[in-house]
């Protein structure tokens, strides 16, 4: 435990950091910079866009579309499972998840 003119210290510079660079500071707090629904909403939008690909290449009979969309999938579904972690691992911490609101 620091004494509490170390604490009043330390409570002046985060202020000041907060002051002069809001990002920064909520970067260093720990909270997220970016609206979890954008993210959530771009990964739906990539996850429509993947099988679009793959019907639209299996129906024209291109080789390329669906080799592109089997690949963009198998990465969506990375992503799926990436996000899925970092939501459980920050309810574990006793944090907010980035997909409850």
């Amino acid at each position: 435990m620091l004494p509490d003119r170390e604490r009043h210290a330390l409570r002046e510079i985060e202020a000041e950091l907060r002051a002069s660079d809001p990002a920064f500071a909520a970067a260093l707090s720990g909270r997220t910079l970016r609206s979890p629904r954008r993210w959530n909403l771009l990964l739906v939008l990539c996850d429509v866009t993947a099988v679009v690909m793959l019907l639209v290449g299996l129906f024209a009979r291109d080789a390329a579309l669906v080799l592109w969309g089997t690949v963009s999938a198998g990465a969506l579904v990375a992503w799926h499972i990436a996000r899925a972690e970092t939501v459980r691992e920050s309810t574990e911490d006793g944090t907010a998840a980035a997909g409850s609101r």
